[in-house]
């Protein structure tokens, strides 16, 4: 859907003879055609980037109890911290889709790290809760970028036959940075206080800027009307030019994101996987301090722990089984269609969406029965599975219907992730502590399992639904 369309006999094929998605330039400086070598660097740096700002995002939920204690407020304005930050986050991109379509990629991962490492040192010297409360605001518009247009970024490099695998370590990186941040916020807390769990994040990203100004190219690329990056040196096309690609902008370009709003195979998948990622993900990292510090008496670092572990083995596990078995089963439906590759066969994996209702369930039963603290950890690992299964299945289906609109359609992903996330903080510890967390938690999972349910129809309708609703007219040459 939304390819340009390419006489046969020009067609450049991969090496199983199949037609190339999209359909690159004969330029050497279209990101397509860049060595491989180079898009690994490439993909690399963006997962560090992303993997950082939400390391820096899950460091903080681990002092929560400290942080309460410093300001003077409870356990439940402490995790408002987070939620703001969430907010903010989800919000940011809406007004930026225009710019990064117009003035690329770099300029953008630049300014807003540079944002977000201003905001790490504010929350480091807030003196009142009002003051921390701002600066995490900041930090949620700087780490918008990070976490929302990164998809887009791969997009421009990678072709629709080896997306998964490449989307998969960047679900990889945003997933599991909020699991290995309760770990460090954990012994950072304890040991030099919960205010250098900022400055070290300051200092990180201070790092990894660096790197990003000297060797981060630009990776926007129109098909259509080169950019004005062709002729110049490596070092020139890493300053600031202006615009890379020639065109007007108008009021209407920031509805664009909403345009894509009245597709049924954007807002299907985004609904799943807000749920998918605040009921699998954030709901742990969220509530742990309070029910580890009721049940088992857990410092910051404890709690860090059985928070991070679990996590992480769940993820691994989840993208083992997802990434690259997606891009063998869209490649090999193309072999069978004459080198289509329908976006709905990677879907056929999203059975391993179930294993997070499960988990939840294993969780919030054992929270309830008051278990040994391994019960938690069981129920975390399998949750995770299918947090990370919904994170790389959604970013690669949508991307695949929809390529052009990239930088609209994930944009939409990461807003309704972050908008939903900013409301769990609210309702789940009071659902949870009121009901009994085994019907909080159950009631949670079975809301995911509903939003799980019209996966099957886009794998059984989602062709017919894409044609009846047609191709959006926007900006087909990328």
């Amino acid at each position: 859907m939304g390819e340009m369309k390419v006489p046969v006999s020009d067609l450049k094929l991969d090496s199983n003879g199949l037609p190339l998605v999209p359909q690159p330039s004969n330029q050497p400086s279209d990101p397509l055609n860049w060595p491989k070598l180079y898009k690994y660097y490439v993909l690399l740096l963006l997962c560090v980037l992303a993997f950082s700002v939400q390391f820096g995002a899950g460091m903080t939920p681990a002092a929560f109890a400290p942080i309460a204690e410093d300001y003077k407020v409870t356990d439940q304005q402490a995790s408002y911290l987070t939620t703001c930050n969430s907010l903010f986050g989800g919000v940011t991109p809406l007004l930026l889709t225009p710019y990064v379509n117009m003035y690329g990629r770099r300029p953008a991962y630049l300014v807003f790290t540079l944002i977000l490492i201003a905001a790490n040192i504010g929350s480091g010297y807030a003196a009142t809760y009002a003051g921390q409360i701002v600066a995490r605001c900041f930090s949620g518009v700087g780490a918008s970028v990070a976490l929302s247009i990164g998809g887009a970024t791969i997009c421009d490099m990678f072709f629709q036959g080896e997306r998964g695998r490449f989307i998969g370590f960047y679900a990889l990186a945003i997933t599991n940075g909020p699991h290995f941040g309760p770990i460090a916020g954990g012994y950072i807390a304890l040991n030099l206080g919960w205010r250098w769990i900022f400055f070290i994040h300051s200092i990180i990203l201070g790092m990894i800027l660096v790197v990003f100004v000297l060797s981060f190219p630009e990776t926007l690329f129109s098909r259509l009307e080169f950019s004005n990056l062709e002729d110049l040196s490596y070092w020139n096309k890493l300053a600031f030019r202006g615009k890379v690609l020639d065109r007007q902008m108008h009021m209407s370009d920031f509805l664009s994101n909403f345009k894509m709003l009245k597709y049924w195979t954007v807002v299907i998948p985004c609904i799943y996987y807000m749920t998918a990622n605040v009921y699998g993900s954030i709901l742990f990292v969220l509530t742990a301090s309070s029910i580890t510090k009721q049940l088992y008496h857990f410092d910051t670092s404890q709690t860090g722990i059985l928070l991070g572990v679990p996590l992480t083995i769940g993820c691994l596990i989840g993208e083992a089984c997802t990434g690259w078995i997606s891009d063998r089963l869209i490649n090999q439906y193309a072999r069978r269609h004459d080198g289509y590759r329908k976006p709905e066969a990677r879907l056929h994996l999203c059975f391993l969406g179930l294993f997070l209702p499960a988990g939840l369930i294993i969780h919030g039963v054992c929270v309830s029965e008051q278990t040994p603290w391994i019960g938690l950890a069981i129920g975390m690992v399998v949750a995770s599975i299918g947090v990370q299964a919904a994170t790389t299945l959604t970013y690669t289906y949508v991307s695949d219907c929809y390529k052009p609109q990239a930088p609209e359609v994930l944009t939409i992903v990461n807003l309704f992730r972050q908008i939903f996330a900013f409301t769990i903080g609210f309702y789940a510890l009071p659902f949870g502590h009121k009901a009994g967390f085994d019907v909080a938690w159950g009631t949670f999972a079975a809301i995911q399992f509903v939003t799980w349910l019209p996966l099957l129809m886009l794998i059984w309708k989602g062709e017919g639904i894409r044609k009846w609703q047609g191709v959006p007219n926007l900006h087909q040459d990328l």
